[in-house]
């Protein structure tokens, strides 16, 4: 999750996420973004790109543990960052985000991750981000 130009004095947004096996947490972060977001949905997808970083390194340990390595689901409230991340096309609305949060957009093709909808109600790490 994600706010949008939440710090007043930066305008940088926070990253929040929470991944949890078996209904318990057992990774979570909040940090600011490096870079501020023009948008929302740029908000958004940088702070998927972060949770997505999270779950390659979890899917990784998850192998090396023997619990398998199946996609990593990964749930967005926000429709425009699970468009970008599951659509290989960019428009001319998306150009300007970063290359390096495309690797969303890679691990989905590879099928190392999968991104879901989400309503905020039901986002966990919403808390993470205020």
């Amino acid at each position: 999750d994600s706010d949008w130009a939440g710090d007043p004095a930066t305008r940088r947004s926070t990253t929040g996420y929470v991944f949890t096996l078996g209904g318990a947490a057992i990774s979570w972060n909040s940090q600011l973004q490096r870079t501020v977001a023009a948008s929302s949905v740029e908000a958004e997808y940088q702070a998927t790109s972060a949770a997505v970083r999270e779950a390659l390194w979890l899917r990784k340990l998850a192998g090396e543990l023997g619990l398998g390595s199946d996609a990593i689901e990964i749930r967005t409230d926000s429709q425009g960052a699970m468009s970008l991340g599951n659509n290989p096309i960019t428009s001319a609305r998306s150009k300007h985000i970063d290359v390096q949060h495309h690797l969303v957009r890679e691990r989905v093709s590879r099928r190392e991750v999968a991104l879901s909808y989400c309503s905020t109600e039901d986002m966990v790490a919403d808390v993470l981000t205020k």
